[in-house]
């Protein structure tokens, strides 16, 4: 599937969007910590704020004395994502103009993740970023923590059956 495919998908099941973060972080190069999103040069790409869908590269420049400049390029195709930006892009947030019909999913689906990582390790995260961002963390954390939530639904939806 491509970047796209997931950028409409709405108002899937919790299951659907966590497959979909995984699918997209297991992807080569699939995986970022740092940023939501970057492109495949390793820059950060953010959505464009006046047009839905699309996506802009975020340049920082460094203008000397302790200052920088930061300037967006349009026309950016995200292709990595961290665990957060993974699970914004399946769920759509970033998509629809009303960004925070997907906000309640995505924020259980980080709290999910963020719970089964914590108590599969020593350590605790105050926050999936925190997770994500922590430099002992692999792409293979990454992947094994989505699993770990995508098994736990996947129990959750057959007590259901």
């Amino acid at each position: 599937m491509t970047t796209n495919s997931y950028l409409t998908k709405r108002n899937e099941t919790d299951l659907a969007v966590i497959q979909q973060a995984l699918a997209l972080i297991e992807l080569e190069n699939g995986w970022t910590q740092g940023t939501y999103c970057r492109d495949a040069d390793g820059l950060e790409v953010r959505p464009a704020a006046d047009v839905p869908g699309q996506w802009v590269r975020v340049r920082t420049q460094h203008v000397g004395a302790g200052g920088y400049v930061v300037r967006t390029e349009s026309g950016a195709t995200p292709c990595s994502y961290c665990l957060g930006g993974a699970l914004r892009v399946a769920a759509g947030y970033w998509q629809d103009e009303d960004p925070f019909a997907a906000l309640d999913q995505v924020e259980r689906l980080e709290s999910l993740t963020l719970r089964l990582a914590n108590t599969a390790a020593a350590r605790g995260w105050p926050s999936l970023q925190a997770y994500n961002d922590d430099p002992h963390t692999t792409k293979a954390d990454a992947v094994l923590a989505l699993k770990r939530a995508a098994t736990h639904l996947d129990a959750q939806e057959q007590l259901q059956l």
